[in-house]
């Protein structure tokens, strides 16, 4: 958790300035929309390469080299945001993730990590923690962008001339600081039985979690189309305002979406994993297409905030049932996999900088588009997902499929690090077509 928070002090920062820092180097609004889903592509690659890694090394030792990764990344880009083989170079490490959405390898390590130390009944509220702390390092950053914006680097000897933003070098020290941070992590945190397995995903899992990554792989390009560093474009674009002013908005917009990830585990406790993300998502994504209507920044910024308020309950509620639908020797495939679905957040950027780089009224494009897009998804994962139901809430464990619900809605919770007993599969699974994938 700790960690997280620090990630998301550095994303949160790089998220105000990465944008603005690409284009005083030269690159076109198009160019950056591509650079930046190219950064958020290689994130996701390196989370779909995590579980494969964790076949042959244990788990604190992919900790730390997806950490050094984003290192060397921030450092690249301190050095030389203006020569494009350094930027492309920077963003494939993977380490390079602006704002709150967290689709990097190191969030696919964490969430497998937690879930496996932790109980059924105290799972989602876990992951709330997890993401709150996240969103308050994210809105805390960008607090600071401010203040990193105007520190003077380039005086440092042997540096090509150009920008050296600070804000880079500080998310590269960054990442130096959280290697032995994961190091440090307790044995807890191994899958020993992960290591030497022909694949990283059983056989049954698979319906389930490729259906979950297609969806998300939806949802995701939606929320590309609207990342952070973007969002902050079009509204100095479009508004003009200043970058202390900017980085305020985004820092009520962060303790906002905080304040969500609180109220998601009481609603979840009461209608549901699943009602929950739906049922918040929705009128969020009706905000967002609002603010293709806004007049003013002011009213901008009131929508976009009120959004936040909403929009990040299915974060906690989707992480927790990921991890609750499969057994925990497929958790860190299951996190993997559906992180890397995610990545498709990648496509969703440079149609934003193509709509920007258009401007009139395709400026506010996005806005409509992604959140006409992320209604659909709603709607799809509804559909698929209403029925199969997490353990805590009347179905039999993942990995457990033979114990039919007795009518108990809680449940006693699993204990940590204590693997499901496999049996053999009964009558139960056919009455249960989403638990099969059927």
């Amino acid at each position: 958790m700790g960690a997280r928070t620090a990630r998301g002090f550095g994303a949160g920062a790089l998220s105000i300035v990465i944008a603005l820092d690409l284009a005083g180097a030269g690159y076109s609004s198009f160019a950056i929309g591509l650079l930046l889903g190219l950064a958020l592509g290689g994130a996701a690659g390196w989370a779909l390469l995590v579980p494969r890694l964790e076949l042959r090394w244990p788990r604190r030792r992919v900790f730390a080299l997806s950490a050094a990764a984003l290192a060397a990344g921030g450092v690249l880009l301190w050095i030389d945001i203006g020569n494009p083989v350094i930027v492309l170079a920077a963003f494939l490490l993977g380490g390079i993730v602006a704002g709150g959405a967290d689709v990097s390898p190191l969030g696919a390590l964490e969430q497998a990590s937690l879930a496996g130390t932790t109980g059924h009944r105290r799972r989602t509220r876990t992951f709330a923690i997890y993401n709150l702390l996240g969103y308050v390092g994210v809105a805390l950053g960008a607090l600071a962008a401010g203040p990193l914006y105007g520190v003077n680097t380039s005086v440092f000897p042997g540096l090509p001339s150009g920008p050296h933003d600070a804000t880079f070098l500080f998310y590269g020290l960054l990442g130096l600081i959280l290697v032995p941070a994961y190091q440090a992590l307790s044995s807890e945190v191994e899958r020993e039985a992960a290591i030497g397995r022909p694949s990283p995903l059983s056989p049954s899992s698979r319906s389930t979690v490729y259906s979950l990554s297609a969806l998300f792989a939806v949802d995701a390009f939606g929320g590309g189309l609207i990342v952070n560093s973007l969002v902050v474009f079009y509204f100095s674009t479009r508004f003009h305002p200043s970058i202390d002013t900017l980085g305020f908005v985004f820092f009520a917009s962060s303790l906002a979406a905080g304040a969500s990830l609180i109220l998601a585990v009481p609603l979840a406790r009461r209608i549901g994993l699943v009602n929950t993300i739906v049922f918040s998502h929705i009128p969020s994504n009706i905000l967002l297409i609002a603010v293709v209507f806004a007049p003013t920044f002011l009213v901008a910024s009131i929508l976009w905030i009120a959004r936040a308020t909403l929009s990040q309950m299915d974060v906690p509620t989707r992480q927790s049932y990921v991890q609750a639908v499969v057994p925990k020797e497929d958790r860190a495939a299951a996190a993997g996999y559906t992180t890397a679905a995610r990545g498709c957040q990648a496509f969703g950027a440079p149609v934003t900088g193509a709509f920007l780089a258009a401007g009139g009224p395709w400026l506010s494009a996005p806005f409509a588009l992604a959140g006409s897009v992320k209604i659909g998804y709603d709607l799809a994962f509804y559909s698929r997902f209403r029925h199969h139901r997490p353990p805590e809430e009347g179905s039999p464990p993942a990995g457990d499929r033979s114990r039919a619900p007795t009518g108990n809605a809680n449940p006693p919770a699993e204990e940590p690090g204590t693997p499901g007993r496999p049996q053999r599969a009964s009558g139960v699974e056919s009455a249960n077509p989403s638990a099969t994938g059927t």
